[in-house]
């Protein structure tokens, strides 16, 4: 069902999570550059010095809740060590720790990284949680040329719990050192391996071991999380008090990318379909809300949608015509395009095909984004909406934000992404045979509600995200064992990145503090 897409939008599919269109996998990466490898080899060679972790301390204050916060940041590299106590591995963190805390342990300490495979952690850390994030346009406008602007972020979840920013290896300032290579980080098991070893490490050496910790992911940071619980708890001995999700994929199989044979996926994907036309205005008839909208969507995806694509080729021709015109009713999608597709939309056709008759797309990570198309009748976007409106203002404002508020002086190049990673990531040791199939982690984040009866999950979603929709997003935690009494499940306006929408960043920050005080005992 899948034909050959343009190479921006092949990328824009494969690299479901790694946002920013302009850079790309040919781009030079950091651990390419000579004078980055010999730095990595110092000191393998005798008499050589071997060299040392950087680091950049600052002081800031702010205003938070009315009070004034004094907080220190700490970017640094912490090196990871084979059992020889040979460098393998330089990660690059940036931590936010509240000053003046009496018992320091009683202090949360939340791990945040983004998804990809092969983003770094700037997305949420600009976006959603840091004290400072980029000043956008709520309305999914375009936030235009530079020089943009930062602000203050009343809404930081820091004010309940201190911050540790993660760049998985190849991106950010992180990099494989010694004998190792990028590639040898790059996949479900290694990365879980090394950025659990690299908590480890954190915690051991900033003395952090009995606070509350939580685990915060988004995007394949879900999956990244899932396979964290087991190495954390299991094999570290590290226990945690709450993981958090945001448009997680945790289940491949209920996510529109590979959709031959697989009809479960258009089920999941139909509501943000519909939450995306609502948005545009482009339904047929006329709505009380989107919530009124998305119930009936979500039971019609769930009974007559879904037991209408498992009849195939068998169904009456009659029923197809009539579950054509309910499909059309909620999506604006023409009967006949519907009919023509075998009552199966596309979530990447759909971008192109909502707003057609414009001569507009839509995103595909927030359905709210419209962008001009040059090639008006495609199949696909010329290029993802979403991903060219907001991929500028983060880099430009991160890269000012490490130098003149962080202090970090590297000449390395700062990776925001890192599409060479993303394409050569392997599957996990155990889903490598010839039937392994779609890859599922729910399982092992459920296992870890069942050795750990304190741990908790909160999951988050955009009705607007075409990719790790809200209802698929429903599907893989209602149905993976995990306690529903230690399981909150929130929807907001938005998309992929949901907080871009300011109502909705306001919403989700006061969900996370209100999960992790709740943890904590109210500290």
């Amino acid at each position: 069902m899948m034909r050959k897409l343009t190479a921006p939008l092949m990328a824009s599919l494969v690299a479901l999570f790694v946002l920013i269109a302009p850079l790309r996998a040919d781009d030079p990466k950091p651990a390419d550059k000579p004078a980055d490898k010999a730095a990595d080899k110092a000191g393998d060679k005798a008499g050589e010095k071997p060299p040392e972790p950087a680091k950049f301390v600052r002081q800031h204050r702010m205003k938070l809740g009315g009070a004034d916060v004094a907080y220190t940041t700490t970017a640094e590299e912490i090196f990871l060590k084979d059992a020889e106590g040979k460098n393998t591995a330089s990660f690059f963190t940036i931590a936010y720790t509240k000053d003046g805390v009496a018992k320091q342990e009683e202090r949360p300490l939340t791990f945040i990284y983004n998804g990809g495979p092969g983003s770094a952690s700037i997305w949420l850390h600009f976006g959603l949680v840091g004290p400072k994030i980029i000043d956008i346009p709520s309305d999914a406008a375009d936030p235009g040329s530079p020089p943009y602007k930062l602000r203050d972020n009343d809404d930081t979840i820091f004010r309940a719990t201190d911050l540790v920013f993660i760049d998985p290896i190849g991106t950010g300032y992180s990099h494989a050192m010694g004998d190792k290579k990028g590639e040898d980080f790059w996949g479900y098991d290694e990365d879980a391996d090394s950025v659990a070893e690299f908590i480890r490490s954190f915690i051991t050496q900033h003395n952090r071991w009995n606070s509350p910790k939580y685990l915060l992911g988004e995007s394949y940071g879900g999956i990244r999380s899932a396979l964290l619980v087991p190495r954390l708890q299991g094999n570290l001995g590290i226990g945690l008090n709450g993981v958090i999700l945001l448009s997680p994929a945790l289940n491949m199989g209920t996510l529109p990318f590979v959709v031959n044979g697989n009809d479960l996926t258009y089920a999941t994907s139909l509501p943000a379909l519909a939450a995306t036309a609502y948005y545009h205005h482009k339904l047929p008839d006329q709505w009380k809300d989107l919530d009124t909208l998305l119930r009936e969507v979500e039971k019609f995806a769930g009974t007559e949608y879904l037991v209408a694509l498992f009849q195939g080729d068998e169904l009456p021709k009659a029923e197809k015509e009539r579950i054509a015109e309910r499909v059309h009713r909620y999506t604006g999608i023409s009967k006949e395009y519907i009919l023509r597709a075998d009552l199966r939309i596309y979530a990447l056709r759909f971008t192109k095909e909502l707003l057609r008759d414009e001569g507009k797309s839509v995103g595909l990570l927030d359905g709210r984004y419209v962008q001009t198309e040059i090639d008006r009748v495609a199949e696909f976007p010329d290029n993802d909406a979403f991903g060219a409106k907001t991929g500028p203002i983060y880099i430009a404002l991160f890269q000012n934000y490490l130098r003149n508020e962080l202090g970090v002086d590297l000449v390395k190049r700062y990776a925001p992404q890192n599409g060479e990673a993303n394409q050569k990531w392997k599957r996990p040791a155990n889903g490598r045979g010839a039937f392994a199939g779609f890859i599922d982690v729910t399982g092992a984040l459920a296992q870890g509600t069942k050795d750990n009866e304190a741990l908790r999950v909160f999951a988050a979603a955009g009705y607007n995200d075409l990719t790790t929709s809200y209802f698929a997003m429903r599907y893989m935690l209602e149905h993976s064992g995990i306690d529903i009494n230690r399981l909150t499940i929130k929807d907001y306006p938005g998309g992929h990145m949901m907080y871009l929408h300011r109502p909705s960043l306001e919403a989700l920050s006061k969900d996370i503090v209100t999960f992790i005080e709740k943890g904590n005992g109210g500290h």
